[in-house]
């Protein structure tokens, strides 16, 4: 018997739960891990028969600080499972690393050894789980360690009307479907002649335009203080009761600020010659877990810029336009000190830069797709599935690039259009199915009926593969979760 599992987060209860009834499990069978006490109503309401595990905080916090600082089996099988070390979980995590060191670790131990008692001894584990905090790690790890499967449904953004199962944490790896599917291979193929031709920005980016403004300021910042209402700062992986006002992502008036100071800033002319450096979203997983040591994005440009400076070639770095705001302005004086770094304008058009760049460098953003399909050089930071074009080179840290620069290691990145396309189609969009998964609170047609039973085709596909057979209540969403009314 598979048993599905469920790591708790805003918004995405909503799409997962009923999507595993499609997929034909019951919800008096799931395993729900509540990250916040807040998600504990949810599950009163929409899956009251199921096991649900509380996260040790409070426990956490009266570590003795005599006892000294450990990793137990069951942490050390969590980050195997994962292939992080103990050192990733503690720094990786926004909240967790805000804590005493003590605290942090003492809450990874504990937190490592409930989730196990509830994997460990129930046969192979279907687990849902988002690769951001730190618990949804530690679930990850476990269920991997003991013959589970632990993925979650993400956009494959080319095309933006697919999603696929990636795993993870380091780097990001699309889950390979078991059964062959026609139609995902026709979808490939008709989009990448049509985007060759076009090449314009993927739907997600127009969706996001409409939202990354302040009503999504004031989203976060809801979400947040609804978060806090009900755990009062006590829980180690939401923010601190002193961050709302520091942290521009929990603070409109500050975000709102920071807005403002960036439509006054000048930002630098493009040089004649350039390396394209796009900054990530940051605080977001992609690149604080799965970037590793990538995380440090400023260190990153800094020594690109001085092993570029030789060969009078400077580096282009660009601020996410919809995403200023996260970052303080104070941010920015590390870059304007390095002569050999250009900041650039954030509304500049990275389809034009990374076509006119010497070559392109991203811990794990999508530009490296986009870039890579052009067949143009790309470093990435991490294992991304676009890492298998030949035009693409993945390197361990930031400090690798010193050594592929004075090897001009870009001039021997090629791909030709057949093998890129064959990529694409074959090993890409392949292991994709046709749906939306984004952030559902922004997107109402992530929650439609048939949006959610597509998603549940694809987890049952992937239950399928650990010995899963569907029962015959698969397809009545309605029985969990508001989409289907409970």
């Amino acid at each position: 018997m598979v048993t599905p599992l469920v790591h708790m987060g805003l918004g995405y209860d909503d799409l997962l739960v009923p999507a595993l009834v499609h997929a034909g499990f019951e919800t008096k069978d799931l395993i729900l891990v509540a990250r916040t006490d807040a998600n504990l109503a949810w599950v009163r309401q929409h899956a009251p028969r199921a096991t649900t595990v509380r996260l040790p905080y409070a426990a956490a916090r009266r570590a003795n600080v005599v006892s000294g600082l450990a990793p137990h089996a069951a942490l050390k099988r969590a980050c195997a499972g994962v292939g992080l070390d103990v050192l990733d979980l503690l720094v990786s995590e926004r909240a967790l690393r805000r804590n005493r060191v003590d605290t942090a670790m003492n809450f990874l131990n504990l937190a490592a050894e409930e989730l196990e008692s509830v994997i460990a001894g129930r046969g192979p584990v279907l687990a849902l789980t988002e690769f951001t905090v730190t618990s949804e790690l530690l679930t990850a790890g476990l269920v991997t360690h003991h013959g589970g499967l632990a993925t979650w449904p993400r956009g494959i953004r080319l095309p933006s009307d697919r999603f696929g199962l990636i795993g993870a944490p380091k780097g990001i790896t699309l889950w390979q479907r078991q059964v062959e599917d026609a139609s995902a291979l026709a979808a490939g193929e008709e989009f990448i002649c049509s985007w060759r031709a076009e090449q314009g920005r993927p739907m997600g980016f127009a969706r996001n335009l409409q939202v990354e403004t302040g009503q999504e300021v004031w989203r976060l910042a809801t979400d947040r203080v609804k978060e806090f209402a009900v755990d009062r700062g006590a829980n180690l992986q939401l923010p601190r009761p002193s961050d709302y006002a520091r942290l521009p992502w929990l603070n409109p008036v500050k975000a709102r600020l920071n807005l403002r100071e960036y439509q006054s800033r000048r930002w630098d002319p493009l040089p004649e010659r350039f390396v394209f450096l796009p900054l990530q979203v940051q605080p977001e997983s992609s690149v604080d877990v799965m970037g590793q040591e990538w995380r440090d994005q400023a260190y990153t440009a800094r020594v690109l810029a001085d092993a570029l400076a030789p060969l009078d070639i400077g580096v282009a770095v660009k601020e996410h336009a919809h995403f200023m705001w996260r970052r303080d302005p104070d941010y920015w004086p590390q870059f304007d000190a390095h002569p050999n770094i250009a900041t650039i304008d954030p509304f500049a058009d990275s389809r034009e830069l990374m076509r006119d760049a010497v070559f392109t460098v991203t811990a794990t953003g999508t530009v490296g797709l986009e870039a890579g399909l052009l067949g143009l050089p790309v470093v990435t930071g991490a294992d991304m599935p676009w890492s298998g074009l030949a035009n693409v080179l993945t390197l361990g840290a930031p400090d690798d690039l010193t050594a592929f620069v004075a090897q001009r290691g870009w001039e021997s990145l090629h791909a030709d259009r057949a093998s890129i396309d064959e990529w694409f189609v074959h090993d890409y969009v392949r292991n994709s199915w046709e749906g939306l998964v984004l952030d559902p609170p922004r997107v109402a047609a992530v929650l439609a009926p048939d949006n959610i039973r597509k998603v549940g085709v694809a987890l049952g596909e992937a239950a399928a593969s650990l010995g899963h057979h569907a029962g015959n209540h698969a397809g009545h969403a309605g029985h969990a979760g508001p989409a289907g009314t409970a």
